[in-house]
């Protein structure tokens, strides 16, 4: 990360929220495309006749699911996006104990600074 001066801070932290956003908002699209999926998993076992009891219907759907390319494909880029969200909520709060940071020590420097000039 390249150093900011002090009154950037605001704006990156808020440039990275909105980063956040966007991400939540495929985070969002991404759960809807896995649960689509997995509603057309239990469509078909529950209207598969060769299935008998509650284990051979979990074993299909554990089948199906392994096996079912859109599920793969969505189950994938949903836990990709959850990653990035959580790479993205370790930037945000690096950036704001940064920013808390600096605020602090140019606060020390300032009380320094009075402290020699009442001295």
């Amino acid at each position: 990360m390249e150093t900011l001066q002090l009154n950037e801070y605001p704006k990156a932290i808020a440039d990275l929220q909105t980063e956040i956003l966007h991400i939540d908002q495929q985070l969002r699209s991404a759960r809807e495309s896995v649960a689509f999926c997995l509603n057309n998993i239990d469509r078909a076992i529950a209207f598969d006749q060769i299935l008998k009891n509650d284990s051979q219907r979990k074993a299909k759907r554990t089948e199906l699911m392994e096996s079912d390319a859109d599920y793969i494909k969505a189950s994938n880029e949903l836990k990709r996006l959850e990653d990035l969200r959580g790479e993205l909520d370790i930037d945000m709060q690096l950036l704001r104990n940064t920013f808390s940071l600096l605020k602090l020590e140019r606060r020390e420097a300032i009380a320094s600074m009075e402290l020699q000039a009442a001295a």
